[in-house]
């Protein structure tokens, strides 16, 4: 993690939470700072990366700032939020580890309507219980028998909030009944799948890797040869979990990766650059570096360098590989960046990359229209500054730059620069019908391509 020392603080960078930690900060007794608003005063004076009135800010107060004084990616912590947040771009989250939404029956998706698992995070309760995005809870049972009837967002949290950690409950869904409890655990970013096999990550409660492996018939339509290889994040130990999962792609004897980015916002700048490296680093010709950040002062101007955290050449991604990407208009931030380290070294053309032309249902609840077909577009860059009371100011405080020189913030990637696009009702489904699409794009481009050599 790079780090910069500026009065006493340190400054830890990060694409959605660049973090500018104070290790002694100042004071009303250090002569310096009288109160957290006027501390907050001279950072956003600083380091934000428009100008804004010192009135403005006093006049709104620190709780009001986020989409109000400030863009809606600045705003201020109380220090139980910030170290909750530390906690978890660390890995360490509590709970059983999904995101659910009710679909009303009146969007007619073919898929059905009520409460809909959204995502399960890697190595949560959930997970480890057979729970998967795509499934409709339907109703919840306690260890007891007692049974509730799950109609709505809301039966679910309460179910789920009565539940005191460690004690077991079923949630029955429409492919079946789960059980499993509310544990703190260490979340995983990668999971890889070929047309029979597929390797999850798993953590002791020590915090110890493992790869957990199994026969599986979900991925049946991968083209021949086909690995896929999906992150969520940008945070914890991601970049070790893809070094691991592409040493296991090398050793099997795939030969293209497809990536799944869909849905995924962004993290840490430290982890992209390391991922950087990982799919860079067997390129005869590469850029050394990952992204520039274009501050409001030129003094700040900086470009950051990919990160060689392993010499060991059986974790590269082979050059020449056929690498496909799988984007949305949740693809956002840090996974944008790692795009770009992929076009601007030649791993991928826009070509190779499929965004989502999501249904007018889903476009039409999620409020993305202007964002169909393209990823989310953030090329810009977060800091947060910790007070020494704990108590923390995240401001946006540059623009990023692709190593090609370019910037996609607001545009984002998407047809408009050659990208292709897959057909998508929903932002995930339990069959993936997006990507059996895209598969059978790719086993026909394959074909092709393999009758042209012969």
């Amino acid at each position: 993690m790079n780090t910069i020392k500026k009065w006493l603080s340190t400054c830890i960078i990060a694409l959605l939470v660049f973090s500018l930690s104070v290790l002694g900060a100042c004071s009303p007794q250090c002569g310096i700072y009288f109160s957290v608003t006027d501390w907050a005063v001279a950072l956003i004076e600083e380091y934000y990366y428009e100008d804004v009135s010192e009135e403005s800010v006093r006049e709104a107060g620190l709780e009001n700032l986020s989409g109000n004084v400030l863009d809606i990616y600045s705003g201020y912590y109380t220090a139980a939020e910030y170290a909750q947040i530390k906690a978890s771009n660390e890995g360490s989250r509590s709970g059983i580890g999904i995101s659910y939404q009710y679909i009303p029956p009146e969007y007619g998706l073919s898929f059905g309507s009520g409460v809909y698992v959204v995502s399960v995070l890697g190595n949560s309760p959930a997970e480890r219980a057979g729970l998967r995005a795509g499934m409709f809870i339907t109703g919840a049972r306690t260890a007891e028998g007692e049974e509730t009837a799950i109609s709505a967002n809301n039966d679910l949290s309460s179910f789920i909030g009565a539940r005191g950690e460690g004690e077991e409950f079923t949630l029955v869904t429409d492919r079946g009944e789960f059980t499993l409890s509310r544990q703190e655990y260490t979340m995983s970013y990668c999971y890889m799948a070929t047309a029979d096999r597929v390797w999850k990550i798993n953590y002791s409660a020590s915090g110890t890797m493992s790869i957990n492996y199994g026969q599986t018939d979900e991925h049946s339509f991968l083209p021949e040869g086909a690995a896929i290889i999906g992150l969520s994040q940008f945070y914890g130990n991601a970049a070790a979990e893809m070094a691991e999962l592409l040493r296991i792609f090398n050793d099997v004897g795939c030969t293209s990766l497809i990536l799944d980015l869909r849905n995924n916002g962004g993290g840490l700048v430290d982890v992209m650059q390391r991922l950087a490296h990982l799919f860079t680093a067997d390129l005869d010709e590469r850029s050394d570096t990952a992204m520039t950040a274009q501050f409001k002062k030129e003094k700040y101007n900086t470009g950051y360098s990919v990160i060689s955290f392993t010499q060991d050449s059986s974790c590269y991604l082979p050059a020449g590989t056929p690498v496909t990407v799988l984007a949305n208009n949740g693809t956002a931030s840090a996974s944008e960046a790692l795009i770009g380290v992929l076009v601007s070294n030649g791993v991928i053309d826009y070509g190779d990359i499929y965004v989502s032309d999501f249904s007018q249902a889903y476009l039409a609840a999620s409020g993305m229209e202007q964002k169909n077909c393209r990823t989310y577009g953030k090329g810009i860059m977060q800091s947060t500054f910790e007070y020494i009371s704990g108590e923390a100011l995240k401001l946006t405080v540059a623009r990023i730059l692709w190593p090609n020189g370019r910037c996609i913030h607001e545009v984002g990637v998407g047809v408009d620069d050659g990208c292709k696009s897959s057909p998508a009702e929903w932002s995930v489904t339990y069959a993936d019908e997006e990507l059996r699409y895209v598969c059978s794009q790719l086993s026909q481009e394959y074909a092709e391509e393999a009758s042209q050599a012969a």
